[in-house]
């Protein structure tokens, strides 16, 4: 049988460590938009489904489902630091609904991280904006960056470490 081990290092290089990682850090700036069919095809893939996301809302327009803002939030942080986790929490506050083929503007910061049951947490927010500066949403996203305890060894080559180390597929997910 195999040892457990954590992840050390994977295509993008070494993993960032818990200790590499700085309350505080600005995690940068992302323009982001999405289309009709990515509605569409976040709706199929979550099984989501609503009127709204197909045919006119009381919004004035067609909207989308708070999930199709994942990836880019998250792909900030992948992008400042080379890292896998577990999803460990998910904050969401919705200003105004989320409508396809504006340019948003989304910002955010690493903002908490501690260790809890000798595993390693760490959380970021994020605030994103419309063309008139009017905030669309606000999140807090926290994700254990090992399944497995602190004592396993991190020896192991993982495999990627998300979109963050894979430009065409950030391309692809922000729409741009």
């Amino acid at each position: 049988m195999v040892e457990p081990q954590r992840v050390a290092r994977d295509r993008r290089g070494p993993r960032t460590t818990f200790d590499e990682i700085v309350v505080g850090d600005d995690l940068g700036t992302v323009e982001w938009s999405f289309t009709r069919d990515m509605i569409a095809g976040i709706a199929e893939t979550d099984d989501d489904y609503h009127e709204w996301y197909a045919v006119d809302s009381p919004y004035g327009g067609v909207i989308a489902p708070v999930l199709i803002s994942y990836p880019p939030v998250r792909l900030l942080f992948s992008r400042k630091y080379n890292v896998r986790g577990v999803f460990y929490s998910f904050e969401m506050q919705n200003m105004q609904p989320l409508r396809p083929d504006v340019v948003y503007i989304i910002t955010a910061r690493v903002c908490d991280k501690w260790t809890k049951r000798d595993r390693e947490f760490v959380q970021y927010e994020a605030v994103c904006v419309d063309p008139g500066g009017r905030v669309v949403f606000r999140t807090k996203r926290a994700h254990a960056l090992d399944y497995l305890p602190v004592t396993v060894p991190k020896t192991a080559m993982g495999i990627d470490s998300g979109a963050g180390g894979r430009p065409d597929l950030a391309k692809e997910e922000l729409g741009r």
